[in-house]
């Protein structure tokens, strides 16, 4: 047998927001299952490690139980440390400040068109973080003299699939 080599997120903010959409769903059929079954508890640490990971489940089952556990053990203390706070109106995503408007009062009508128009955010959440975070100092879509959008939203989306903290994923999410 061989130890677990891995490497994992030191922090809830290190992970992805599609990292932590996917532990979501994994916890909530978790829930489900019987807490005596050995192999479905050993399934689910795998799967636990290789999200967190980008390590294959294959690679993860070579290692020790041992070490399988107490990787696990730490990520599900990382997972369950978690605590709501209210989602931050300024972030930084790589570099870049992005605001979030929380009255729904002040969000402009595209945004709002833009979301509904969204068939199911838990299949690619960072289709909603694109339209709620704009940049710091523009609006929304906001065009040059020319018509031209200088914000897509492509960019904020490329931008948070990799970069988006996931705390803050949780608080924007757990916010509505």
């Amino acid at each position: 047998m061989k130890q677990l080599d891995i490497k994992l997120p030191t922090t809830i903010s290190d992970c992805t927001p599609e990292q932590m959409t996917r532990w979501l769903m994994m916890a909530e059929a978790m829930k489900e299952q019987k807490d005596d079954d050995i192999t479905q508890l050993l399934i689910f640490q795998c799967q636990l490690l290789s999200l967190f990971s980008g390590q294959s489940i294959n690679k993860i089952k070579r290692a020790d139980i041992e070490s399988i556990q107490h990787a696990a053990n730490y990520m599900l203390k990382l997972l369950v440390s978690y605590k709501y706070q209210e989602p931050k109106s300024e972030i930084e995503v790589n570099g870049k400040v992005y605001y979030f408007e929380k009255n729904f009062a002040h969000v402009s009508t595209g945004q709002i068109i833009d979301l509904k128009l969204i068939e199911d955010i838990s299949q690619d959440p960072c289709q909603a973080l694109a339209i709620m975070y704009v940049e710091k100092g523009m609006e929304y879509c906001q065009e040059d003299d020319r018509g031209r959008v200088l914000n897509p939203n492509e960019h904020r989306y490329k931008e948070f699939l990799e970069h988006f903290p996931g705390d803050e994923f949780l608080n924007f999410f757990s916010f509505f």
